[in-house]
């Protein structure tokens, strides 16, 4: 009976609004204007989302159809299990502390369908993420249960607004598609050095002296 009761109630409440409605606003005069003005509210909220768009694709950089040196990745050790990374590339420099044996890189990567791909719009990367891994797993679940919203990204785009994201959240036919390349599981070595080639195909990290070719060695 109480929620009978409720809907009634509701029912009778919703019946109110609909006569002061009619009895208001029946001639629907006011209603051209209504209209007009949330047009317009819906142009500029699109607008706005364009804008947002047009700003995060300016980090995005073209995907070459050959392997191209993208960057370098550079590994310095400050402590027991502790890294400063320094990464330069297109965008400039930027130094990570990481934590762990191992690391990762991650890049956020656009591929273009139907139209776009028509009109000869190359696919396009930006370096996401730089991470480090542990090999024992007590110390993987801690380090992931106290930054896993506090990681490093190699660029400034705040979440919210992180086009990949969005555009990754979208199912069905895309004109625009989100995919991902992947360095993982490479053992952390104080000295080494790395050239990035970013290629069609993936990321991979290039040794440039004996302390990255000794990383790659146990990776291997």
């Amino acid at each position: 009976m109480q929620y009978l009761g409720l809907a009634i109630l509701l029912g009778c409440v919703a019946a109110l609004l609909a006569l002061l409605a009619l009895r208001f606003g029946w001639r629907l005069s006011w209603f051209p204007g209504w209209l007009k003005g949330n047009l317009l509210l819906a142009l500029m909220a699109l607008g706005i989302v364009v804008g947002l768009a047009a700003w995060d694709l300016q980090h995005f950089a073209d995907i070459e159809p050959k392997a191209a040196t993208v960057g370098t990745l550079s590994f310095s050790k400050i402590g027991n299990q502790q890294f400063e990374a320094v990464l330069d590339g297109s965008q400039g420099s930027t130094t990570v502390r990481i934590a762990g044996d191992l690391w990762e890189l991650e890049a956020e990567v656009l591929r273009w369908h139907g139209l776009g791909s028509a009109l000869g719009l190359e696919d396009g990367y930006r370096l996401h993420r730089l991470l480090g891994r542990y090999l024992a797993l007590e110390q993987e679940r801690d380090s992931t249960a106290i930054s896993s919203s506090l990681l490093p990204n190699l660029h400034s785009t705040p979440a919210w607004r992180d086009l990949w994201a969005w555009v990754d959240r979208v199912e069905g036919y895309r004109l625009l598609e989100a995919d991902a390349f992947e360095i993982r599981f490479i053992p952390l070595v104080d000295g080494a050095r790395f050239s990035l080639e970013l290629g069609p195909t993936g990321l991979t990290p290039v040794p440039l002296n004996p302390a990255a070719k000794a990383a790659l060695k146990r990776f291997n």
